[in-house]
């Protein structure tokens, strides 16, 4: 505190209460008591300078962790580090690293990540030394008191230290989607309930709508018929696990009967059936995949769904001079920025001469045939399973194993698609948008990366599309593209440059390499153009029609930490992480290739000739 250093700790009484405290060298300790009855201990910490101290300084933290028992969380200045990059420069003490490190494996804790900010102290030199002392490490089972406690930094101004919030709860409250779980399947009576469910009638004579409207009331019941099935696990094997454990307390002073024995062996066998099917579940939910059934208990998967949900939460973002911190506030700057983006059209006041430039038309008649079942089946069959549900909440898994009860609504819903006489296509061509980080400092909204999640049908509309494309692909553009086409690979272009480098390298002239920034321009597509190509290039009249159907009933909403924002109607560009996206972006960015070609010829640039 001050000029001296030291700790102080204060509280809101009427948050929480203390039941005890400890004061030590280099910590101040408390038990706090949660208003939901769980206590926690936290011990706030200002390492010393001198090497000998920081000996003291660790072994009193594990006199204190001792003594602390239950769930336990210390932050502070630690005067310490114990890995490299900690530091912006190479003058390290790696001994007292060592040390600082066998000390954390020995109280068993973690650190809580800190969002958005690697360095938390600075000498404030021209050349500054940049350290990362201030720290907050906090043991699992605390973790388990506050799964959603998230770390973030605050501006340096007086102190040389950079102030550190922790937000102990900050869970967006957000209505849980609908999302098809991957063991439902194995429950007895869950093709009963889909089938009863998909045959009940539905007022409506359009395919389209009907569809939409059996996939909402399914989902409906769904959820209704696992809360029935399922239920609460956790409280299930709580409450076994309490009775077991009272049936083995009678044990110990007296006989059981023939009936209490038989009952305490059946629920000991409940009790692991229980324990493996939350495992199960968390695992899906952490979608960690290189993992076999039971190859990790259920904390380590919960730990890992909650690490990247802290990992990609948003804080702040900043818009112009102006930082952002509430949810609503971030929903409003990530809506406009998309708005902008995706649902604003421009107008092309030039156009290029396709036909000069020497694009050849190709024969793709093949493309408009009639989708069949057996086409349908096999995109269904190699749809991921469990991957990026959409709005509906619908995976993969759901097509592949009801395809027996649902593929006569989905062949006729899919029928008049491909017709193009839909009015209601735009309810079924819904998307998320979730925002993932491009680097760990990420505060602008363009420094977040794009994820469309996709409207299950939607999906399988652009994926049937794609699958139809992707061999004629390699026909349509020249050997220089190859990225998204079958055979090829992107690689291919950066050892490319590696080799025209080295060789230029070795010519000992002055040259100059360009490289285009395309960023956003995924997003920024002009339909009418690329209209213009596809139709240029040779696409019928009928698949082109497909694609504007595909194209302009789109319509998104922004996930910002776990919640929709308002929906943006599309009026431009791509959807990332849509099937069809690349081969369409891929077409479109073939023109640029071809003007360079034009250029050469008519000398307006010249190639670099390199053997």
């Amino acid at each position: 505190m001050a000029l001296g250093g030291g700790v102080l700790i204060a509280w809101k009484s009427d948050v929480c209460q203390t039941l005890s405290s400890r004061v030590d060298t280099f910590s101040v300790s408390v038990q706090l008591a949660k208003q939901e009855g769980r206590n926690w201990w936290f011990t706030g910490v200002y390492g010393p300078q001198a090497d000998a101290e920081k000996v003291a300084f660790l072994q009193e933290l594990r006199d204190v962790r001792a003594l602390c028992s239950g769930p336990w969380i210390m932050a502070g200045d630690f005067n310490l580090i114990y890995q490299a990059e900690d530091k912006n420069n190479t003058n390290l003490d790696r001994a007292m690293m060592g040390r600082f490190r066998r000390f954390l494996d020995e109280v068993e804790v973690k650190e809580i990540p800190l969002l958005r900010r690697k360095y938390t102290w600075s000498n404030e030199r021209s050349s500054p030394t940049l350290v990362r002392l201030d720290r907050t490490f906090c043991c699992v089972n605390w973790e388990d008191v506050f799964p959603y406690a998230v770390l973030q930094s605050t501006v340096l101004v007086v102190s040389d230290h950079c102030p550190l919030v922790l937000g102990m709860n900050v869970a967006s409250a957000s209505k849980r989607r609908f999302h098809f779980e991957s063991f439902w399947t194995k429950l007895p009576g869950f093709f009963e309930v889909v089938q009863q469910n998909w045959n009940a009638p539905v007022n409506s004579s359009c395919a389209v709508k009907r569809l939409f409207l059996k996939l909402q009331r399914l989902s409906r019941d769904l959820q209704r018929w696992r809360q029935r099935k399922v239920g609460n696990v956790k409280l299930q094997l709580e409450i076994a696990k309490e009775i077991l454990h009272r049936l083995e307390i009678a044990r110990d002073s007296r006989d059981l009967s023939d009936r209490e024995e038989n009952f305490r062996k059946k629920l000991k066998l409940h009790c692991l059936g229980l324990a493996s099917f939350e495992r199960t579940i968390a695992r899906l939910r952490s979608r960690i995949l290189y993992l076999r059934e039971g190859g990790a208990n259920t904390s380590f998967f919960h730990q890992q769904a909650r690490f990247r949900k802290k990992k990609n939460f948003i804080a702040k973002l900043q818009v112009g001079e102006q930082i952002i911190v509430d949810q609503e506030g971030k929903q409003e700057a990530v809506l406009q920025f998309y708005e902008n983006l995706l649902g604003t059209v421009e107008v092309r006041d030039h156009t290029i001469d396709l036909e000069a430039l020497g694009l050849q038309q190709h024969d793709l008649s093949v493309l408009e045939e009639p989708f069949s079942e057996e086409e349908v089946l096999f995109t269904v069959k190699n749809m991921p399973l469990d991957q990026a549900p959409g709005p509906d909440g619908f995976t993969g898994r759901f097509y592949k194993t009801c395809w027996n009860i649902i593929k006569d609504d989905i062949m006729l819903a899919l029928s008049v698609i491909q017709q193009g006489h839909v009015a209601h296509f735009r309810l079924l061509n819904t998307a998320f948008i979730t925002l993932l980080p491009k680097k760990p400092d990420a505060t602008l909204v363009k420094d977040f990366r794009p994820i469309s999640l996709i409207h299950s049908l939607a999906k399988l509309v652009t994926k049937i599309m794609a699958n139809r494309l992707a061999p004629l692909l390699s026909n349509l553009v020249p050997p220089n593209q190859s990225a998204f086409v079958r055979g090829r690979s992107i690689h291919d272009n950066f050892l490319f440059v590696q080799q025209m480098v080295k060789a230029l390298h070795s010519k000992k002239e002055a040259h100059i390499l360009l490289k285009l920034d395309i960023a956003k321009a995924f997003d920024s597509v002009s339909w009418s153009f690329l209209i213009e190509v596809l139709k240029h290039l040779g696409f019928g009249q009928k698949w082109c029609n497909l694609l504007c159907l595909v194209l302009s009933t789109s319509s998104t909403r922004i996930l910002v930490n776990g919640v929709p924002g308002d929906v943006i109607y599309h009026h431009r560009g791509l959807r990332q992480g849509g099937p069809l996206s690349p081969m369409l972006f891929i077409l479109i960015m073939d023109v640029l290739n071809s003007l360079i070609r034009f250029a050469i010829q008519q000398q307006f640039l010249q190639p670099l000739a390199v053997q």
